[in-house]
């Protein structure tokens, strides 16, 4: 789960503006809290012209620091012809590129991203590329007091974005008399944010706030007077996103959940596992397992169909034909002739086990990235995912959205392969395939490019909704479960049982003996595991891993069910490794 990874490119994108003066220097903050800010420089010489524009910002996530810094100069040329160069550093290794226009053919701009194939894009009629043109537009829209609409390129993303501003009239700042405030809003993609801009007629734009998820974000002139901070508002962006569940002992394993969105429940899209019903409700389910036609289905060979070749691509995101690719499939090892469906799932655990350190503090890396340093959260694991996927002719497409994790909802990646007519979510960051069950998709992306992905509008979408649980299969939330002496079933039909074991549960805690608290999990990853010991029961030979210090077993139970039992001493769990018995589903 993670912030929104796009927040210096997607938001920062007013600031482009440039005049005489040699640097011109913002401040940001996001809520209450300053991350940084934005200088723009312009250079002229032999006739040509040059204006640097850099965005810069650290955000806190869980304790540790996320930074990113955009960097992208503009270059004009005596007979008017326009070079840009960007670089945005999200992770370890730089998002970068250049695009060239020409007055000889002004409606293309040509892209050449590195690690990925050189497009052309048409120009909307009207755009403004060189960034003094939208300076000098805001600059007269402010004079004359008069609406203004602009079209402008955001290379890091590669999206076209349109601000629309109505003058709301003057509004003087400190040092700036002569200022007028516009309101309105910018668009880029799917998304659509509304703005508010300060502009000076002599000294172009001041001051620009915003909303995303919830939580003001503010850029203006370093020259102005910093806003005040309220006392104690110091939660930052990633935690405004979480929301708290109420606690389930197996919530992983459920088959189908009901939820209720309290507030505007966001438009989402609907198909198998997620269903829309009456009364801003909607039914999550986990993916049904596929049929023998959908399992016996064999990658892509040769020209795909229309319909898949998007999802067959490569790109700067997945650009898996790099020879670094073919290390990870000698380590993959897979036979030939593997079907879709075991491909997908061969994949989804080689990811999670090949990513060791879960670090949170990576923005976004690409696939190639995380093929050569092995850390990230979920879009490292799903970007991973995809590339392999699409290397060995399985369709497959990264979803954003948000997850259920134990008591935490919050904003996440996962990863779609297509089976016969089809998409079925499997989740590398936990490895699940098919993926549980609570998670709420708000849409799916081909990764052609960063601005596809959707950070931006999962976060706007959560803005403003509580989600709450009503349902599990046909029983009401935490009441699937069932105690029968020695034995619990979960809802779906998943059962404990510890000869003369007493199981009690209590308000979404499950505890055994008194003594141990029971919960399913995902599958626990290296650093989980780091300090463990590896126990093996006396009898069964089935196997565990014990932590001495948090005393904390872990087990697996097969078909992709772990469980956790914390509380529990090294004796106790040798007896638990040998007597709880755990029959699947179908038995």
């Amino acid at each position: 789960m993670r912030a929104s990874i796009l927040l210096v490119a997607a938001l920062g994108g007013l600031l482009l503006a440039a005049q005489e003066a040699p640097v011109r220097t913002y401040r940001q903050w996001v809520g209450d809290q300053e991350v940084g800010g934005a200088s723009q420089e312009a250079k002229a010489g032999n006739g040509a012209r040059e204006v640097r524009n850099r965005e810069w910002m650290s955000l806190s996530r869980l304790g540790q620091e996320i930074r990113q810094e955009v960097d992208q100069t503009a270059r004009r040329a005596p007979d008017g012809s326009m070079t840009f160069t960007w670089r945005l550093q999200l992770s370890k290794e730089p998002f970068e590129g250049r695009a060239e226009w020409s007055p000889r053919e002004p409606g293309t701009l040509s892209l050449h991203p590195l690690n990925g194939a050189a497009l052309r894009t048409q120009v909307p009629e009207g755009a403004l590329l060189w960034p003094e043109d939208l300076d000098a537009r805001l600059m007269e829209a402010a004079r004359l007091r008069r609406p203004v609409t602009a079209i402008t390129y955001s290379f890091p993303v590669q999206q076209w974005s349109t601000l629309a501003l109505a003058p709301a009239g003057p509004d003087p700042l400190p040092g700036f008399p002569d200022a007028v405030r516009f309101t309105g809003q910018e668009t880029q993609g799917a998304s659509a944010t509304p703005v508010e801009v300060w502009i000076s007629p002599s000294q172009g734009e001041l001051r620009q706030r915003t909303e995303l998820g919830g939580l003001a974000i503010l850029m203006q002139r370093a020259e102005l007077p910093a806003p005040r901070v309220r006392a104690g508002a110091a939660e930052g962006f990633f935690e405004r996103t979480l929301q708290t569940l109420p606690p389930h002992p197996f919530q992983p394993w459920l088959k189908s959940l009901t939820l209720r969105a309290e507030g505007p429940a966001p438009d989402l899209p609907g198909d198998a596992q997620q269903v829309r019903l009456p009364g801003g409700r909607w039914r999550l389910s986990r993916a049904a397992e596929p049929s023998a036609a959908e399992a016996a289905q064999l990658p892509v060979a040769g020209r795909p169909p229309a319909s898949e070749a998007r999802y067959l691509a490569p790109s700067p995101l997945v650009p898996f034909r790099d020879p670094a690719f073919d290390g990870l499939l000698r380590r993959l090892a897979l036979p030939p002739g593997l079907p879709r469906w075991e491909l997908a799932k061969r994949v989804t655990a080689f990811v999670f086990d090949w990513i060791t350190d879960k670090d949170f503090t990576v923005g976004f890396a690409s696939a190639l990235e995380v093929c050569r340093s092995p850390r990230g959260d979920c879009t490292e694991h799903g970007v991973l995912a995809v590339a392999l996927l699409r290397r060995l002719g399985v369709p497959a497409r990264g979803v954003t959205g948000w997850v259920g994790l134990e008591d935490t909802l919050g904003l996440h990646f996962w990863v779609e392969v297509k089976l016969g007519d089809r998409w079925v979510p499997v989740d590398p960051t936990f490895d699940q395939a098919p993926a549980s069950a609570l998670r709420i998709k708000l849409g799916d992306t081909d990764l052609s490019d960063l601005g596809s992905v959707g950070w931006e509008g999962a976060a706007l979408a959560f803005s403003g909704i509580r989600w709450v649980p009503e349902r599990e299969g046909s029983s009401p939330w935490g009441k699937g479960t069932r105690l029968e002496g020695d034995l619990v079933t979960a809802s779906d039909g998943s059962r404990l049982r510890l000869p003369g074991g007493q199981w009690r549960l209590d308000q979404g805690i499950l505890t055994l003996n008194r003594t141990w608290t029971v919960e399913a999990t995902p599958r626990p990853g290296q650093a989980q595991l780091k300090g463990n010991r590896r126990l093996a029961g006396p009898r069964t030979l089935r196997e565990g891993w014990w932590d001495p210090a948090a005393r904390r077993l872990w087990m697996d139970l097969g078909q992709g069910r772990w469980l956790r039992l914390d509380g529990v001493s090294e004796v106790a769990a040798y007896q638990l490794l040998d007597q709880l018995m755990a029959p699947t589903r179908s038995s």
